[in-house]
């Protein structure tokens, strides 16, 4: 089994590379093939190292989840899935909806420390 620690530095490491890579998809004027591929197996480590990350916390598999990590879960759609599509389709778009996806994290990182 792996450690609690390893979860969580494999999770801010997949957020920072997931924020990283759609802010070069939203700033750069080329759109690079890899930077996308990478920018989806890091949303999926992301989801990867945060239900490793509940699971060492002992929530149980079948259990009623917190609603900290419903927030969680919204938030990583959004980003997620919301990024890929304003990037592709909606590129005038893109500064701000960089910003929305930060405060969207600062949210999500609210959430998992109060753990409300």
């Amino acid at each position: 089994m792996l450690s609690y620690e390893f979860y969580k530095v494999l999770h801010l490491f997949s957020l920072f590379l997931l924020l990283s890579t759609m802010g070069i998809s939203f700033y750069s004027k080329e759109s690079f093939k890899h930077i996308k591929i990478l920018s989806g197996v890091a949303t999926l480590f992301v989801l990867i190292s945060g239900m490793g990350l509940l699971a060492r916390l002992g929530v149980q598999h079948g259990s009623a989840w917190p609603h900290w990590v419903y927030v969680k879960l919204v938030v990583w759609l959004l980003i997620g899935v919301g990024g890929a599509i304003v990037a592709k389709r909606l590129p005038q778009h893109s500064k701000k909806a960089y910003f929305v996806m930060l405060i969207l994290a600062l949210i999500a990182a609210v959430a998992a420390n109060l753990k409300f």
